[in-house]
């Protein structure tokens, strides 16, 4: 997934699920207040963009490690056949 092809308010869940805030997230990247704000009113910079391409970098490597993990079927405690 990159910045242009998700909605802006799933870069924003992300950027908040990882860091609480955008100020947070731009505070952990050395970016400049309302950095963040600035890319989704469409004025670039490069280091925002790298920065919030790299996030959903992570969070789509995390959501790969959930798929690939093994999802057994909850089993109610009183039927141990999983049904």
């Amino acid at each position: 997934m990159t910045l242009h092809t998700m909605h802006r308010e799933d870069v924003k869940a992300a950027i908040r699920k990882h860091h609480g805030s955008q100020r947070n997230f731009e505070k952990a990247n050395n970016l400049a207040p309302n950095a963040v704000s600035e890319i989704f009113r469409g004025r670039t910079s490069r280091p925002t963009t790298e920065a919030i391409e790299k996030l959903l970098e992570e969070v789509a490597r995390e959501s790969i490690k959930l798929d690939d993990s093994v999802i057994t079927t909850p089993t109610h405690r009183l039927n141990g056949r999983g049904q």
